[in-house]
């Protein structure tokens, strides 16, 4: 149980990572896209660039910062004691 007086903390904490992760989001699904002509210029494997960070880099990203945050969660849940026990 989170103390009333760690509670404003814990919540700026999880605040400042629910932010963080969906500014990563938007800038991935909608700022990348934009540059996709340019992008495309570049190869890679053979693939242009935009298509290959549509099709891939974008879900390996996703899934990356999902791991992190989901981590990071539960790091900033067990600094303030708001872990469940089991």
């Amino acid at each position: 149980m989170i103390d009333d007086e760690q509670r404003p903390r814990y919540w700026r904490h999880t605040l400042f990572l629910a932010v963080g992760m969906t500014a990563v989001i938007v800038f991935g699904a909608i700022a990348l896209p934009l540059f996709a002509v340019e992008l495309n210029e570049t190869t890679l494997l053979g693939f242009p660039l935009g298509y290959y960070i549509a099709s891939q880099g974008l879900m390996i990203a996703l899934i990356v910062a999902v791991y992190w945050a989901g981590s990071r969660q539960a790091r900033t849940d067990s600094k303030f004691g708001a872990t469940e026990d089991m």
